[in-house]
């Protein structure tokens, strides 16, 4: 197919798309005339709608939400051609969008290209893999020294497989090198821990998949705390009502928590907030809290002017 070709060549990302998806539930004007296909690899799963010609934004942002909503997951749209105009509504209402060897505007992914750019520029700008960042930041708080990939899997239970994926990603941006010794081949930090921070920063990405309530039990704090909540442990700022913790969004634990569909209706006393991580926090915690990282890249889109300086305080 010719979008994976082009996501495989632009970004390295490996997909597998298919045709054969549940469309019931959908109105018959959003199916009819249009192809559906789902993309997904280890750490990703979205939707791509291709339709035969460009949707007002207005019209397509509200299907975009019936999409979304059916599918549970996110959506882009494919389109063949689209004019100037359509392409800027798009970006300014976050309407995923992807035009073949052209444009491909992918927010959920932190992808936003065009021809005019170089592909070695757009491949720095994206935002790391789930894989690559734990293991990115298991090497910044450590020594510099050298790793096998068996240390690796072991230490943050990986599979060899996602660890040989993560540092070949790690790779290609120049962030650790890698050598042969012996039987065994070894990674290590190019550079210093914070010259490392200082240069991959802008490449970090959100750990948070999605966020849940739930009723409080003893199993869900024992969970690390998250957020706000866990910066108020290390910070002055004042502690939430409603506190946050984190946990893999495939922990079995998620199972045997009782969720909470109307939060605001609760006593905050007796419920929790669930970051779903979509990697495993308990991989890197520190203490009983997430690590201090990744934290940092929960917030670092937060709107507090508090939580931003609060940030900033720790990293420093």
């Amino acid at each position: 197919m010719e979008i994976v070709r082009e996501l495989e060549k632009e970004f390295g990302i490996v997909l597998d798309i298919t045709d054969d998806v549940d469309k019931k539930g959908l109105p018959r004007y959003m199916t009819s005339g249009r192809e559906i296909f789902k993309a997904q690899n280890d750490d990703i799963v979205f939707y791509i709608v291709k339709l035969p010609k460009a949707v007002d934004s207005r019209v397509l942002s509200k299907e975009l939400m019936i999409y979304e909503e059916r599918f549970n997951a996110s959506v882009a749209f494919w389109f063949d051609e689209i004019t100037k105009n359509n392409r800027y509504a798009y970006i300014k209402h976050r309407i995923p969008f992807i035009m073949p060897s052209s444009q491909v505007y992918l927010p959920f992914l932190g992808m936003l290209f065009s021809r005019r750019v170089s592909g070695s520029e757009r491949r720095e700008s994206l935002p790391l893999s789930p894989n690559a960042q734990k293991i990115l930041f298991y090497l910044l708080y450590r020594e510099k020294g050298e790793y096998t990939k068996r240390q690796l899997a072991d230490e943050l239970r990986m599979d060899p497989v996602y660890v040989t994926r993560g540092t070949k990603e790690l790779i290609s941006r120049k962030y650790i090198s890698e050598m042969r010794k012996g039987r065994y081949t070894v990674v290590e930090r190019r550079v210093e821990a914070r010259d490392l921070f200082a240069k991959s920063k802008m490449a970090f990405s959100d750990p948070v998949s999605r966020v849940i309530y739930v009723k409080k039990t003893s199993e869900v704090t024992k969970l690390p705390k998250a957020s706000d909540y866990a910066l108020s442990e290390i910070s002055m700022l004042n502690p939430p009502r409603i506190e946050t913790y984190a946990c893999y969004k495939k922990c079995e634990l998620l199972v045997a928590f009782q969720q909470v569909d109307e939060p605001d209706w609760e006593d905050p006393d007796k419920i929790c907030r669930i970051e779903l991580w979509n990697y495993d926090p308990l991989q890197l915690v520190h203490s009983n809290m997430v690590d201090e990282l990744s934290l940092y890249c929960s917030l670092m889109n937060s709107k507090d002017a508090r939580v931003q300086g609060e940030i900033e305080g720790m990293l420093r």
